[in-house]
């Protein structure tokens, strides 16, 4: 599973789009004191945030992540991902075959059963184009929703037999790129009917992908490693960076910037589709988990205890 994240006081510039003018210590209110929780994923819609973390903490911001408050939830298992259907309705899932629902943009949480599927943990969330909902996890475990995360079935992926560890599903155009541990890479040309095994470059594990706005892919995960492919994932060549510090999370905005984030306060970014990096650490050397960039440049980030931004520009 991929490693998990955290704090930052680093100042940040990338290709002089991203200029750090203040790191700001987050406001909690509800009581919620960010040195007592790890957090793991990051949903962004407008100005909503929401972040998800251990023992079942679903957190929300509306200013940008200045200030968060606390929303209950019916379960007290570690929640790994989270992701916007829409703007009202939201899926998290997490261990324990946890998967839970809202249809009031976070204010309320309500469990939804999963048969067949046993305790397996569910690692990532996919909120499709087309509106279905797809949830993948621990050896292999894949799931399709078609009613905005109210029902599930359970699919086969990959190969028959195929028991690895699902880190990320991601759509890149017209189809769909999974990777996980062991130097899994699989695609699928019929939106997850069947799938393409693609002879992996590393392999060790990886813990996410991108969709580059050039359409080129991006793959990370251990030891610092990145793979960039422009051919749609036939040959993919190594993105050097100066770290072998594992890349737990990633993400990319409307204006192409790419930030990955990952073990001892790593923070890469780049504003050429994934061809270079700067490479920054945040101080204490925490794990970060997942960073998100908002429509004013801001990037807001989640992790092992703590929570925080980097204000920047949007250009």
């Amino acid at each position: 599973m991929k490693a998990l994240l955290v704090a930052l006081a680093a100042t940040l510039t990338a290709g002089g789009t991203l200029s750090a003018r203040a790191v700001d210590a987050p406001a909690f209110v509800a009581k919620v004191l960010p040195a007592k929780f790890a957090l793991f994923d990051l949903a962004v819609d407008a100005d909503k945030l929401v972040a998800v973390g251990e023992r079942g903490i679903v957190l929300q911001s509306s200013d940008g992540g200045k200030k968060w408050s606390m929303v209950s939830t019916p379960t007290t298992r570690s929640l790994t991902s989270i992701v916007f259907v829409d703007d009202k309705t939201l899926v998290a899932a997490g261990h324990g075959a946890t998967l839970l629902r809202s249809e009031d943009a976070g204010a309320s949480w309500t469990a939804v059963a999963i048969a067949g599927i046993g305790k397996d943990s569910i690692l990532g969330l996919l909120a499709m184009h087309d509106g279905r909902v797809i949830a993948y996890g621990a050896f292999g475990m894949y799931l399709e929703s078609t009613d905005a995360g109210k029902t599930w079935k359970k699919l086969s992926v990959v190969k028959e037999g195929f028991d690895r560890h699902i880190s990320q599903v991601i759509e890149a155009k017209d189809r769909l790129l999974l990777v996980g541990e062991s130097g899994t890479l699989a695609s699928s040309n019929d939106k997850g009917a069947t799938w393409t095994e693609i002879k992996s470059p590393y392999e060790g594990s990886f813990f996410g992908a991108l969709a580059a706005r050039d359409g080129s892919l991006l793959i990370y995960g251990m030891r610092g490693n990145i793979y960039r492919s422009t051919d749609g994932g036939t040959g993919w060549t190594r993105v050097p960076i100066a770290s072998n510090s594992a890349l737990n999370g990633g993400s990319i905005d409307a204006a192409g910037r790419i930030a990955l984030v990952g073990n001892n306060g790593l923070i890469a970014v780049s504003t050429d589709d994934g061809q270079n990096f700067v490479l920054h650490h945040a101080s204490g050397g925490l794990p970060l988990a997942q960073a998100r960039f908002r429509k004013d440049g801001t990037l807001v980030y989640v992790g092992y205890m703590a929570a925080g931004r980097i204000e920047g520009t949007s250009k």
